[in-house]
């Protein structure tokens, strides 16, 4: 996959490629919006992984964040293939 791929749709698993203050580079998120109707300057809503885990029975409690669009890349095209990855390493 080219790791230079922004957001392009809902589900997409991202991690943030530019130094942000108080958010860690090595967090994982999920897109909650679609990205389409947002310019790459924007920011667009995702989830952080392990919100989402932590709010397993209840996803939509888990908390939305917004990230500028263009600092996100995409490392799966979704949930089940990114955590079918882990056990290609």
């Amino acid at each position: 996959m080219d790791l230079s791929i922004i957001p392009s749709r809902p589900g997409q698993i991202c991690k943030i490629v530019s130094d942000i203050p108080d958010l860690e580079s090595d967090r994982v998120y999920i897109v909650a919006e679609d990205p389409v109707d947002h310019a790459d300057d924007d920011e667009i809503l995702v989830v952080d992984l392990k919100e989402l885990q932590r709010n397993i029975k209840d996803p939509d409690a888990a908390a939305r964040e917004s990230i500028r669009k263009d600092e996100l890349v995409v490392i799966s095209e979704d949930l089940e293939n990114y955590i079918r990855s882990w056990n290609d390493r």
